[in-house]
């Protein structure tokens, strides 16, 4: 079996049981000492387990001890959620993941002496489960052409900061252009937006913007891209995402539109509201491709590649 520290409701850990694969769930990654029998590997929340040094340490100990290997998935590269210098320090001088997952490759050396395995964000089931792609093809069902749905309200957060000044942007260069686009932009901080309110965005929208990530850090964007740039294909929506790093490694070539800045994003828009008929093409071949490569039940096939025959399910 697996353990892990992580909820049962972690998309992860559903797809790894809908996989056949044991997984036990703990509260408190301190009492997974002494359930470390029959355990195959550990898949293990890094950020809250170096808040309590000694304790993880025993259980560093514990695990070497089994050759149980630790498995760590960081979605957070390079924010790393804020870790204190002490912290940063600890991790440096352990590096005690033995399968290093990540979205980005930054800062992969602090992590592990193992190569770092590229493991990008996954779509949720829930953004797939009911998606009707010929009823997007009718542009007069939209209510928006272009939305932005996420976190701008928290003014003490650059990133919230820098998207604010994006869209305050955007919005300048489409009316300098003589475009009067129906923007949709909803600040998930001003108010919760549930998922059938963010499918039916998606789905209304005929572009869907993805601008900054949280764990950005100034000057220093995150290589990887955020869940929202597989959500939003995954509900058949057209994504049109900011520059990363990762794209060319996560996407086929040429099916993930992007934009560098403002006035390139304009353009874009511009370009896609008049060839809807394109728009909605692109929208279903990154759709086909995200559900094919980029799902929580992908990924988890991958994880139990990557620990081996040990750790897959058994034959039915």
């Amino acid at each position: 079996m697996l353990l892990t520290f992580h909820s049962p409701t972690n998309p992860l850990v559903a797809a790894l049981r809908a996989a056949g694969r044991e997984v036990v769930c703990v509260e408190d990654f301190r009492a997974a000492r002494e359930r470390l029998q029959g355990c195959s590997a550990y898949y293990g929340n890094l950020f809250t387990e170096l808040k309590f040094p000694a304790a993880f340490l025993r259980l560093l100990a514990a695990m070497r001890g089994r050759g149980i290997p630790y498995v760590f998935w960081n979605r957070d590269a390079p924010w790393n959620v804020g870790m204190t210098r002490p912290r940063q320090w600890l991790l440096r001088m352990l590096k005690p993941v033995d399968l290093y997952l990540t979205h980005s490759a930054q800062s992969a050396q602090w992590f592990s002496r193992a190569k770092p395995v590229y493991f990008p964000n996954a779509a949720r089931p829930e953004y797939y489960a009911d998606t009707d792609l010929p009823a997007l093809r009718d542009s007069a069902s939209y209510q928006h052409d272009v939305c932005f749905v996420g976190t701008l309200g928290n003014a003490k957060r650059r990133a919230c900061r820098e998207r604010l000044a994006f869209l305050g942007a955007l919005q300048d260069k489409l009316r300098a252009q003589g475009e009067t686009p129906r923007v949709c932009i909803v600040d998930t901080v001003a108010r919760q937006v549930g998922i059938d309110e963010q499918l039916a965005l998606i789905r209304g929208s005929k572009i869907n913007l993805n601008y900054g990530a949280m764990c950005d850090l100034p000057g220093n964007p995150s290589w990887g891209l955020p869940e929202r740039a597989f959500g939003i294909p995954a509900a058949g929506g057209f994504l049109l995402t900011d520059w990363r790093r990762a794209i060319p490694e996560t996407f086929a070539e040429g099916s993930c539109d992007f934009f560098r800045d403002a006035q390139d994003c304009a353009n874009k828009i511009a370009h896609y509201l008049r060839r809807f008929d394109a728009l909605r093409t692109r929208a279903e071949d990154l759709h086909r491709q995200v559900l094919d490569q980029h799902t929580y039940d992908v990924r988890a096939r991958r994880l139990l590649e990557l620990l081996g025959p040990q750790s897959r399910p058994p034959a039915a």
